[in-house]
């Protein structure tokens, strides 16, 4: 089985996405996948809900992104040391410099160093591809949790990715944002990664008994479910989601019984049955 790598994206925030890479990673991992999470967002939340303090991380995303640029020779030495392992994931960690490299893939971009049809590692949309390249043969499933901004690091997520996930909490606003979502990813289908599909949409937070909820899984399966995948399994809301970030444990360790983490390992069924079908 070839490496899946599946960014987890949504153009607005609190949806769900940092709970959702770290619980479904957790749940593959449950499985027997060997998984890696990756943080791509500056505000390290994912490297925080494992139990890291971003600041202390001296080697993160942004040092194997600058290595691809600078130094490609020693990114396999920088991705030994910067790939975190627990007991049953690792993580790539993220702080607040991974800002400066957006800054330099910016700058990269504007000085003509981007060739959309080109593999060259240097152009500024494929540095995180060529990061995760070298990790193909150990990783089952690469799960990358992008922040809410559509810039150049979501286009590197997007692009380095096989498909996406798109979690949408069940409250009638925040499916305003899916459709500048959904294209972004089409424009990068369109001009990066031709293979890029959407994996499905994901409600989140959902409450089953609310009139509210129900009407927003609706409303969701009739606009887009018969182009895009909706997933079977909601996230079903509970209080332990807050919960288990402060005790660097997912929610399948923390709360096993609860509502959602059974909710993610209904999600990682969903997926393998995708990859099995």
């Amino acid at each position: 089985m070839r490496v899946i790598t599946i960014s987890i994206v949504n153009i607005k925030g609190g949806t769900g996405k940092t709970t959702t890479t770290y619980n479904l990673g957790a749940a593959l991992a449950a499985r027997g996948k060997r998984v890696l999470l990756v943080d791509n967002d500056p505000q390290g939340s994912l490297t925080k809900s494992l139990g890291y303090d971003p600041k202390q991380m001296t080697v993160t995303l942004a040092a194997l992104m600058s290595q691809v640029i600078d130094a490609p020779e020693q990114l396999e030495s920088g991705l030994n040391k910067a790939i975190q392992h627990q007991d049953t994931l690792d993580l790539c960690p993220a702080n607040q410099k991974l800002s400066g490299i957006l800054t330099r893939l910016i700058v990269m971009q504007a000085s003509g160093s981007m060739f959309p049809q080109s593999d060259n590692d240097t152009n500024p949309v494929f540095v995180l591809r060529s990061v995760l390249a070298p990790l193909a043969a150990r990783y089952d499933y690469i799960l990358i949790d992008c922040s809410p901004h559509p810039d150049l690091q979501m286009i590197n997520a997007l692009a380095a990715s096989d498909s996406v996930i798109v979690p949408i909490q069940a409250h009638y606003l925040d499916a305003e944002g899916l459709p500048d979502t959904l294209e972004l990813v089409r424009r990068v289908r369109q001009t990066y990664q031709p293979n890029l599909s959407v994996r499905g949409l994901l409600l989140t937070m959902y409450k089953g008994r609310t009139l509210l909820s129900r009407m927003v899984r609706e409303q969701i399966e009739e606009t887009y479910g018969s182009q895009i995948p909706v997933f079977e399994q909601p996230i079903d809301y509970s209080v332990r989601v807050a919960e288990h970030p402060a005790y660097g444990e997912s929610l399948l360790a923390y709360a096993p019984d609860c509502p959602a983490a059974q909710s993610y390992t209904h999600l990682a069924e969903e997926v393998l049955r995708h990859e099995s079908a």
